[in-house]
């Protein structure tokens, strides 16, 4: 058998969950292969899921999925760098200065977890929840972002730097109105143009606020530049967009795109990867692109 993802519905009863889940702590609250009976499905919904991972039950199917992060990992590193967000939002120096070197900490934590060793993934790094997104969405930036310097040949440092960056790179969205950040249609311009604003708010209080240098808040303020000059807020363009940037653009676009969002459900990794494709010298950077596609 396989893993699947299915939309969180009662169809799911029945089946079998596709991986462990774990909760904040990385208890182990549920194990793979366990039948979704109602109060499960329940658990789901009430945890703003939108989508569950089960199992195929094919019995001619193989497992040969591998994980390129453990899922005890990826459940608490999230809840991690939410506490560390909130840290590099106060102003107490003693609160700054614990975030950020709880911040390499992470960094270090999922360059170690991660498995550059598996090719053509299949699946989705995890399932995303509503009220946990950022920071969900952050780490896998980061795990990303990793794949992609790996197979660039960064050495360790440049490689936990390039993490860091990843993910600081959102950070400025926690200066947007939760309004518009979980708006379930389509955004009116002037709420876009509010959202976009989180480029420059969130670097502007990074540097002048936590003191990190420009290695570390480079993406923040970049992540949204365009290869072809036709991103924001500066419109740079090609090697004008630092090297970082370039690679955590790439990454944060895939995970948003394959992950859950108010407005619309996951989108498969094939799909995302062709609209890579279809965008190097546009959006991406093609040297970066063929160093990404290679690992799916």
């Amino acid at each position: 058998m396989v893993t699947l993802i299915h939309e969180l519905s009662s169809e799911i009863i029945g089946k079998r969950l596709g991986r462990n889940h774990y909760n904040a702590n990385g208890t182990l609250l549920l194990r793979k292969g366990v039948e979704l009976n109602e109060r499960y499905f329940n658990h789901f919904k009430e945890r703003g899921y939108k989508s569950i991972f089960v199992l195929d039950n094919n019995p001619g199917k193989i497992i040969t999925e591998r994980i390129v992060v453990p899922d005890k990992f990826i459940a608490r590193a999230p809840f991690i760098v939410r506490k560390i967000f909130s840290g590099l939002s106060r102003d107490a120096q003693a609160n700054l200065n614990k975030a950020k070197g709880e911040l390499v900490h992470v960094a270090k934590d999922i360059l170690l977890n991660v498995d550059d060793t598996v090719t053509r993934i299949k699946q989705v790094v995890d399932l995303k929840r509503q009220e946990d997104y950022l920071y969900q969405h952050s780490v896998n930036v980061a795990i990303f972002s990793i794949l992609i310097g790996k197979k660039l040949q960064f050495h360790e440092m440049k490689l936990i730097k390039l993490a860091v960056a990843a993910l600081l790179h959102d950070f400025g969205m926690l200066f947007i109105d939760p309004e518009i950040v979980n708006k379930e249609t389509k955004l009116e311009n002037v709420e876009f143009e509010k959202v976009k604003s989180h480029t420059t708010k969130g670097f502007s209080h990074l540097v002048r606020n936590c003191f990190f240098d420009g290695m570390a808040t480079v993406a923040t303020v970049q992540h949204h530049e365009c290869f072809d000059g036709s991103g924001y807020p500066k419109n740079l363009s090609g090697s004008d967009i630092h090297e970082f940037s370039r690679i955590i653009t790439l990454a944060d676009f895939f995970d948003a795109w394959t992950s859950d969002r108010p407005h619309r459900r996951l989108n498969p990794i094939e799909n995302a990867v062709e609209y890579i494709r279809c965008n190097e010298n546009k959006i991406f950077d093609p040297t970066l692109v063929k160093a990404f596609i290679t690992i799916f």
